[in-house]
């Protein structure tokens, strides 16, 4: 990545308001990111990650070298056991795949949780939180396997990964509910991509914490006087429920979580844009993997909850079903965008998911063939 130069700003004009923007470490901002307006009330701007795949197309090296570099930017020293925290929806593929690369980096004790908006089968809520501004406030933290529970309650450090940070506001809200179960709790680390709070919120944290980020800086918003935003959709924050053999991590685990799936081939030179659905991320970067493994050029980016208006980053918008039964409307933004010779659809619950894909395909007049592959996860790790 190129150096930033210091104080660069960028004044970025929305239908919803005006976001002004001074990076004080990083790389330059378009390098990282983009922006939207939200469809939502309570917050009118969204920072769209290039290099997260979610939103917009990114590439598997891409991708696993944010995880890699944002690991290697936490403390090695960290007391044992350490519990790391992905944010759903939209960190859960980082925040396990940070957890990842600092477990192969230092060979700690590690627990990797992640929040959820769906119930997993045979679990147990360890505590929840809400996240004001968002589209789906609601955060659970849950546990499949009660020995965890222990390891929890004498982990001394906390890493809470998100993509991005704004004001801090919601590591704030995650941090206190995670010590009041951690009653051991000594130090926390903050991770995300692209951070703008100017570091606000760590004097409130409720123990002593560190910011990690790529970039940083600070934002000022100001909102439209003249945009009145539409109401969120009823169900947009209910809660789904996850399959038995859905991903395990949502109720804990130790080890990176592995599916069982189909066996993924591609021809050399093949595009192939591979999404995640929801909360069910980390597995679409693995296929991605596979794909470029054999000559193939993936992208990974995930049918969402987040309510976004067209235009900037969002140059396609695409309505999909919940998977998980909650009700609460999906989205998928930019579907040409890698220009895919082919798109596979990784999701643990199967619905009507490659049924929508296809007419999204040809409302834009696009006839391009989509696969469904379940994926399966067995045991505990």
């Amino acid at each position: 990545m190129d150096t930033a130069i210091m104080g660069e700003t960028k004044t970025v004009e929305l239908v919803t308001g005006t976001l002004d923007l001074e990076v004080a470490k990083g790389p330059p901002i378009d390098e990282m990111c983009d922006f939207a307006a939200r469809a939502n009330p309570k917050r009118g701007f969204l920072i769209v990650s290039k290099v997260l795949g979610r939103h917009m197309p990114a590439r598997p090296k891409q991708m696993r070298a944010t995880m890699r570099q944002l690991a290697e930017g936490i403390s090695q020293q960290l007391p044992e056991p350490i519990v790391f925290l992905g944010m759903a929806e939209t960190a859960t593929a980082l925040g396990q795949g940070v957890f990842s690369a600092y477990q192969q980096m230092t060979g700690q004790r590690l627990v990797y949780l992640q929040t959820s908006r769906q119930r997993m089968p045979g679990a147990s809520v360890l505590t929840s939180f809400e996240e004001g501004h968002s589209h789906a406030t609601s955060h659970m933290v849950q546990i499949a396997r009660p020995n965890l529970e222990t390891t929890i309650a004498k982990a001394r450090s906390l890493v809470i990964v998100d993509d991005e940070s704004s004001t801090g506001n919601t590591y704030l809200a995650a941090a206190e509910a995670m010590a009041a179960v951690m009653p051991a709790l000594e130090t926390i680390e903050t991770v995300c991509i692209t951070d703008w709070s100017d570091g606000a919120y760590l004097a409130s944290m409720p123990k002593p914490a560190r910011a990690v980020s790529l970039l940083a800086g600070r934002m000022k918003w100001t909102k439209g006087a003249e945009h009145k935003a539409a109401p969120l959709p009823s169900g947009s924050n209910e809660a789904g429920a996850a399959p038995a053999s859905a991903m395990k991590s949502r109720g804990g685990i130790t080890m990176t979580d592995i599916a069982t799936r189909p066996f993924t081939s591609a021809r050399k030179g093949e595009r192939v844009l591979v999404l995640g659905d929801g909360e069910h991320s980390y597995e679409a970067l693995r296929i991605a993997e596979d794909i470029e493994r054999q000559g193939g050029i993936a992208a990974v980016q995930c049918i969402t909850r987040s309510p976004a208006l067209l235009g900037h980053a969002m140059q396609s918008v695409s309505h999909f079903d919940d998977a998980y039964g909650s009700g609460a409307p999906c989205y998928l933004y930019n579907i040409l965008s890698h220009q895919p010779d082919r798109i596979i659809i990784a999701a643990e619950k199967l619905g009507n998911q490659r049924m929508k894909a296809l007419e999204a395909l040809q409302e834009l007049g696009a006839e391009i063939p989509v696969e469904l592959y379940e994926c399966r996860y067995e045991g505990g790790n």
